[in-house]
């Protein structure tokens, strides 16, 4: 819990060491100049902040969790818009003044830093991110609707460019321009984090390469792609963690896409595989994907099956939604060859019938371990001999697993709406963060 903290300190060290080296120097003359020093030193902080956050440390992320960084990366950025409104009105005294276009090298590059925000910002909030929208319906259908995600994408990236001309802006001013402990610093801090990003970068574009061994379509929606390394062994993976994938010669976007690594009976030993639904442009075009088309993986990521319940024989529940299964089949097919003993149950929630994948490898499963159960539920359609609905405290109580809230971990993927409607029923059965795992892709 205490690693979600870690960035919002990041900002917070930032913003104090260049504000106690600004003050040594320059003594703000009254509240309103206070404000808008504090104002802009806290939202340019917070910028260098997102940008180490949007490269993905393996470190921090493995503590925390990807889909919650991205969670405080969109909780961080609205603070921005707040602090640089203030900042601007105050310094350029008015909107009348911000309108007028002084060209001053400080108001030029200022102007050029905040438009380019602005891109970012709306591009992040209303585009990229659900942080802020999720709570409306209709912004939230209208993002899954849209058709220019990948131009948002290179628009959010404008944020390299924005933090430049601020760095510029702020040089041009001339009582900071003298301060050399706050240049110093102010130049050590932009130059880490854009180096950061570029050393990021410049790794992604290095990374080994695999190509497509085999790709066919297990169910109408959802393809089933094996991948094996060019040159050397496959990355090691843990069970139930995913990786972002970008196919360099296919003709599909080179956009890296997040989907999990996956069990297969049909994967060759030494060979990684990944279950894809179609539910977006992106996976629309798998069709185009070839046999010896090359990818590069960047990963993995994702602590689905963390090591303290590896090591444990405590209770689990897998609950998957849809295509979420990809996961859960990781981390059961670990369980079977440690040859655990511990109780498992294997709870999907399913739209159709068609959607069903492996469905006879888990049956199998449950017919020969007496500790192991499955558990499937049909929203779209009525199947015989299943069950009709959600997943919900009435099906876990049918199903006979209501002593797993208090004994089980929980480990669930799925949609975002299943996710949520899973977090609220954990909640209302007092299970503890401490006991749910959950993996997302809403970023």
């Amino acid at each position: 819990m205490r690693f979600k903290w870690f960035y919002p300190g990041v900002s917070i060290l930032i913003f104090a060491t260049l504000y106690i080296a600004m003050t040594m120097t320059f003594s703000p003359s009254s509240f309103r100049i206070l404000v808008a020093i504090v104002t802009g030193l806290l939202s340019y902080s917070i910028m260098l902040t997102l940008i180490l956050i949007s490269i993905r440390p393996k470190s921090i992320e493995k503590k925390v969790g990807l889909t919650e960084l991205y969670e405080i990366h969109g909780w961080m950025a609205m603070v921005i818009p707040i602090a640089i409104l203030l900042h601007v009105i105050i310094f350029w005294s008015g909107l009348e003044s911000i309108l007028a276009f002084d060209l001053s090298p400080t108001s030029i590059t200022g102007y050029i830093g905040v438009l380019l925000l602005v891109i970012v910002m709306v591009t992040g909030i209303f585009s990229l991110s659900q942080t802020f929208i999720k709570q409306s319906k209709r912004l939230m259908k209208r993002k899954s609707k849209q058709k220019n995600r990948y131009l948002n994408l290179w628009l959010h990236r404008l944020s390299i460019f924005s933090v430049i001309a601020i760095y510029l802006h702020i040089s041009n001013v001339g009582f900071v321009s003298d301060n050399q402990l706050f240049m110093t610093l102010l130049t050590v801090y932009t130059g880490l984090t854009l180096g950061a990003y570029i050393v990021k970068k410049i790794h992604n574009l290095m990374l080994p390469k695999y190509q497509v061994a085999r790709i066919e379509k297990i169910t109408p929606g959802v393809h089933e792609i094996e991948l094996e390394p060019v040159k050397g062994k496959t990355m090691d993976i843990e069970p139930g963690q995913f990786a972002f994938f970008r196919f360099v010669d296919s003709d599909v976007t080179r956009e890296p896409h997040p989907f999990s690594f996956s069990a297969s009976s049909r994967t060759k030993e030494g060979n990684l595989t990944v279950m894809i639904q179609e539910d977006g442009d992106f996976t629309k075009t798998l069709g185009q994907v070839k046999v010896g088309d090359k990818v590069t993986i960047e990963g993995p990521y994702g602590n689905f099956y963390p090591e303290s319940v590896q090591q444990s024989n405590k209770p689990m529940v897998l609950f998957s939604g849809g295509i979420g299964v990809t996961p859960s089949l990781g981390v059961l097919e670990a369980e079977v060859k440690k040859n655990s003993n511990r109780r498992i149950a294997f709870i999907w929630g399913v739209g159709f019938e068609k959607d069903l994948n492996d469905k006879e490898i888990i049956e199998r499963l449950a017919h020969e371990n007496e500790n192991f159960t499955f558990h499937v539920i049909f929203s779209g359609e009525e199947v015989a001999g299943y069950p009709h609905g959600f997943v919900d405290d009435a099906f876990i109580k049918s199903q006979g697993l209501e002593e797993m809230y208090e004994k089980a971990t929980w480990h669930i993927c799925g949609p975002a709406p299943m996710l949520d409607a899973a977090r609220g029923l954990l909640e209302a059965n007092d299970v503890s963060e401490e006991q749910t795992f959950i993996e997302e892709f809403a970023f």
